[in-house]
């Protein structure tokens, strides 16, 4: 009996700890994911698992990258006829020279060789591309396999409007100081978040201003930036006989507002950003 009540008492301390861990806030949020690219070490080669292609699109493109001097892509073939696939570059660093591409967790590899594979869906549908790699012996080492859904569209973002007018990822110039912003993504995206950016004098030794971000519903209004001059962090240094300042001045042609819109990709499975840049004219 006495051994019962003590396993209460002690669930009951878990329920209050749990309980106060949730009033605080802590949260546990998974690492985002934001590339398709895996690392063969075995091989040394870096390639995306998975990518898009958009049938309106006539030159989308991937690329392999080789760690090992010498090997190269040799070939690319295509599970089908509705998708025309061809290697169109070929790069080689050699010395200290090198290519990198970003993997998960923010890292980066450094690789001697890489190949650019662009292709053409004819029609929407699901294909896998062969690659074929070899080294300098021109003995083939391994075929990667690189799996494309084909859409009507590969980009994010249907239409991006500011005051009901259509925007632009760039030259979007606006007399409107205030207005509706409303995003409507593509099929196969989700929208995360919208998020305006408006450039303030540089939080960090730099050499040109940063931009600061507030997040916002979509289809809600929101006020574009009226100033056009800022102010990196200007910076001192003195020693012995002599001192100095030094730091960046801008004043832009017209106010800038960057609009990023962060969306998942619900066909690769990964998460990233798209900017567009609205400017207004008093």
């Amino acid at each position: 009996m006495k051994q019962g009540k003590k396993i209460a008492a002690a669930f009951l301390v878990l329920i209050i700890v749990f309980s106060c861990f949730g009033a605080s806030g802590i949260e546990v949020q998974a690492a985002t994911k934001t590339t398709t690219y895996v690392m063969d070490s075995k091989k040394g080669v870096c390639y995306p698992t998975k990518v898009r292609a958009g049938i309106q699109e006539l030159s989308n493109i991937c690329t392999v990258y080789l760690v090992n001097e010498g090997d190269y892509v040799a070939s690319v073939k295509s599970s089908s006829s509705d998708l025309l696939a061809k290697v169109t570059r070929k790069g080689v660093y050699t010395g200290e020279n090198y290519a990198s591409v970003r993997l998960e967790g923010n890292k980066t590899q450094g690789c001697k060789a890489t190949g650019t594979i662009t292709y053409h869906a004819k029609k929407k549908g699901t294909y896998t591309l062969t690659v074929t790699i070899k080294n300098a012996k021109k003995k083939i080492t391994c075929k990667k396999k690189i799996k494309v859904y084909a859409e009507e569209y590969a980009t994010p973002v249907k239409t991006l409007k500011y005051a009901g007018k259509l925007c632009g990822v760039q030259s979007n110039l606006f007399t409107k100081k205030s207005g509706k912003l409303k995003v409507v993504m593509n099929k196969g995206f989700k929208l995360q978040k919208i998020e305006v950016g408006k450039y303030v004098e540089g939080a960090y030794k730099e050499y040109s201003p940063k931009a600061t971000y507030v997040k916002v519903k979509n289809n809600k209004q929101i006020s574009l930036a009226e100033s056009t001059k800022y102010r990196a962090d200007v910076y001192s240094y003195s020693g012995g006989y002599y001192s100095y300042e030094t730091g960046a001045y801008c004043d832009y042609l017209y106010p800038v507002t960057l609009v990023r819109i962060t969306y998942k990709d619900t066909k690769l499975g990964i998460t990233e950003s798209v900017e567009y840049e609205l400017y207004y004219k008093k």
